[in-house]
């Protein structure tokens, strides 16, 4: 292992991600961008691997740790709610906008770090919006005609290919190289299963000590299928595994039972499909539709974005069933 690779002044087990090479390799990445205070940084990854801690750690040892850290899902609000929250709004800018206006969270963020999460989901016009500030270190309020600095660094992250977006005239090429200044990869937790018993380890641990009582730990079955599934979810789902196991364990030994994995083959989630149809086949429409909603957005860890791609519809469609069904 390269000598660097020792030298870093990050500990792993504080940002919950493991001691693997592959996790060195971005632990040094999160150390020299750190050092320049003002690089845009993209980083990449599949749902669930730690994307926002790898933000926060470039944050927290940057010259600009004393700042704020403002996080944002680019995914989580429609395009004018999101413009409004991005950039904040003047006086009456809008039905509904209070009459004082209202700050946005880039001047939250003023001084620290944005991350824009699911930065892929950004609607064209606030890609052009975004540019804007990148190039002039500016932003305007929704219904203002004036211009107001920042100082800000932008870190964008994402589980979709930008580059293919770009290709496929979906996503903004010079926003795209603006934003790619440095680029961060976080592997996906079955690329680095070295990590997979320390991770668990630590968050058998810390729920422990949530739930007040000291965990007996997992046989050396349970070990082993953990060892051996595919974790699609990555390391968000080896924690909930890991919660999930503890409470049906309680303060005995955590068995494979405990652990509720289940089958990850094409055929097993066909059949899990089936399944989920069966059990609703008697019900009403409206029931069919709440569990084949609440399946999916399982299947995909919680990513609405995603689980809106599978059920072949928008992400505000999404949002509004989710809130009828109370999701």
């Amino acid at each position: 292992m390269p000598a660097q690779l020792h030298a870093i002044r990050i500990d792993p087990t504080e940002l919950e991600w493991g001691t693997s090479r592959a996790m060195d390799a971005v632990l040094v990445a999160v150390e020299r961008v750190a050092a320049a205070p003002r690089t845009t940084v993209l980083i990449t990854g599949e749902s669930g691997v730690g994307k926002e801690l790898v933000a926060r750690a470039i944050h927290s040892r940057s010259a600009r740790a004393r700042g704020p850290f403002v996080a944002v899902n680019c995914a989580s609000l429609g395009e004018g709610l999101l413009e409004a929250d991005l950039f904040g709004y003047a006086p009456g800018a809008f039905t509904g906008a209070s009459s004082a206006g209202r700050d946005g969270l880039f001047a939250a963020a003023h001084g620290g770090t944005i991350l824009l999460d699911e930065i892929g989901e950004l609607d064209p016009a606030l890609q052009a919006r975004l540019l804007r500030v990148l190039q002039e270190r500016t932003y305007r309020p929704v219904g203002s005609d004036v211009d107001h600095p920042v100082d800000v660094r932008i870190i964008a992250a994402t589980n979709r290919d930008l580059g293919r977006m770009v290709s496929d005239g979906r996503f903004r090429e010079d926003l795209y190289y603006r934003l790619n200044v440095l680029s961060i990869r976080v592997p996906a937790l079955r690329d680095r299963r070295e990590d997979i018993q320390p991770l668990t380890q630590r968050f058998l641990a810390e729920i422990g000590a949530e739930m007040g009582f000291v965990p007996a730990g997992f046989s050396d079955a349970a070990r082993q299928r953990l060892d051996r599934h595919a974790w699609p979810g990555n390391v968000r789902e080896l924690r909930n595994v890991v919660e999930r196991a503890l409470v049906q364990a309680g303060e005995g030994p955590i068995e494979v039972a405990h652990l509720d994995l289940g089958d990850v083959g094409a055929a097993q989630a066909g059949a899990a499909r089936e399944g989920l149809l069966l059990n609703v086949r008697d019900r009403s429409l409206r029931n069919v539709e709440r569990a084949l909603i609440e399946h999916v957005l399982t299947e995909t860890s919680g990513n609405r974005s995603q689980a809106a791609r599978l059920l072949g519809v928008n992400r505000a469609t999404l949002y509004n069933k989710l809130r009828t069904y109370g999701l």
